[in-house]
């Protein structure tokens, strides 16, 4: 019986060591740089990215602002990201303790899950993408990855344990390509204000000179403009030249409200801005005013919904802003609606503006319960009535 219980004892012991010599290494002499290289090459239609290092002024602000991580938890790191609408990134911590890796790695997850907010509704794909998006922890080191194949990535970046540097295949240099910039431009530069005059408004914004509806609203009923900011006064210009290119005085007010809502979501670009993080960036000039959507050509949803609400204050359709919280991440979305023929209507610009597609009507006119079904929309229901009305949904 002892020799019975000696072997069983003696094989559990084998499982044991032979269970040891499989575990994963924690050790590397690759750098956190040679990793995101090594696993950026792994992945296939990954945009160009973006580099940041402990040596940049922005990985700070990465760790504190955006992966909640406390920066003096972490020893050293590689972050990479794509600029626009893409939400690929890719990041590689090196933690002071790897007990600090488990906390890393719930508020990475939680980064993810956000980033994922973020694109919801605006860029479905890159949305889809984020929340596939995995964190690996192994030793001290912590990786974010947000890309096309994530597990491969995974696989990558655990192989990078036990392996050194020279082990990258050559063309893979630590800044694997990174810190190019592709800006391209969208869109025709606008020609309701000429190019002086825009030149002129974006040098230096004053005190006085934000956007003010109530003053252009004014000015637009007396004929006087004289009290206008330059930039005011170049709103209710372009608002003008506008209204008599587009709208006839024999339309229906539902044929000015389409009018208005097609220019809209023609002649301006959603602001990319809105999904980048980097503090050196931040929300094009007026781009949650109409001077975004009017004169740059460029705004956020609140630059939508401000410059609707003013030409249909304008036309005298009643009209209000509706502002909510998409799926709770924090990120203050907001729309319109409209009172026609005593009923209520939603309308959204922004989401009928839809990124690398054409001009929509998806949600133009719509109810309450059609923006209630998706898993954006959100607001404070008892502060506004229910839009109810389908008499002038689009296509009726």
């Amino acid at each position: 019986m002892k020799k019975i219980r000696y072997f069983i004892l003696a094989i559990l012991l084998l499982f044991s060591i032979l269970g040891c010599s499989k575990q994963q290494s924690s050790e590397t002499d690759m750098t956190s740089a040679d990793m995101v290289a090594v696993i950026e090459k792994s992945q296939s239609k990954i945009p160009t990215l973006k580099q940041i290092t402990v040596e940049d002024a922005d990985f700070a602000t990465w760790l504190s602002d955006y992966y909640c991580v406390q920066t003096e938890k972490v020893e050293n790191g590689t972050i990479c990201y794509a600029d626009g609408v893409e939400a690929s990134e890719i990041a590689v911590l090196l933690m002071v303790d790897e007990k600090d890796c488990k906390v890393a790695e719930e508020r990475l997850n939680e980064y993810i899950q956000s980033r994922a907010s973020v694109f919801e509704g605006y860029a479905p794909q890159q949305a889809a993408m984020a929340k596939k998006g995995i964190v690996v922890a192994n030793g001290r080191y912590i990786a974010l990855m947000i890309c096309p194949q994530p597990q491969t990535a995974r696989e990558v970046f655990l192989d990078c344990f036990g392996k050194t540097a020279e082990n990258i295949e050559s063309g893979s240099s630590t800044d694997g390509g990174h810190n190019k910039k592709d800006k391209t431009g969208i869109g025709k530069k606008s020609t309701l204000v000429s190019d002086s005059e825009t030149e002129e408004m974006s040098e230096d914004v004053r005190e006085d000179d934000f956007y003010n509806e109530e003053a252009v609203l004014q000015a637009w009923e007396s004929g006087d403009d004289s009290s206008l900011s330059d930039r005011n006064r170049s709103i209710l210009d372009a608002a003008k030249n506008i209204i008599e290119s587009e709208i006839d005085n024999n339309m229906s007010d539902y044929e000015k409200e389409l009018a208005i809502h097609d220019f809209i979501t023609n002649w301006s670009r959603f602001d990319y801005s809105v999904f980048g993080r980097s503090s050196a960036e931040g929300f094009e000039d007026g781009s949650d005013t109409p001077y975004g959507v009017l004169i740059e050509q460029s705004a956020m949803c609140h630059g939508y919904s401000a410059t609707f609400q003013l030409f249909m204050d304008m036309l005298n359709i009643e009209c209000m802003t509706v502002f909510g919280v998409p799926d709770g991440n924090g990120m203050e979305h907001s729309w319109n609606m409209v009172k026609l023929d005593g009923e209520w209507y939603c309308v959204d610009c922004a989401w009928d503006d839809p990124i690398g597609g054409s001009p929509e009507h998806t949600y133009f006119n719509v109810t309450s319960d059609y923006l209630r079904s998706g898993s954006i929309h959100r607001w404070d229901e008892a502060s506004v009535p229910e839009a109810t009305g389908i008499a002038y949904a689009y296509g009726k």
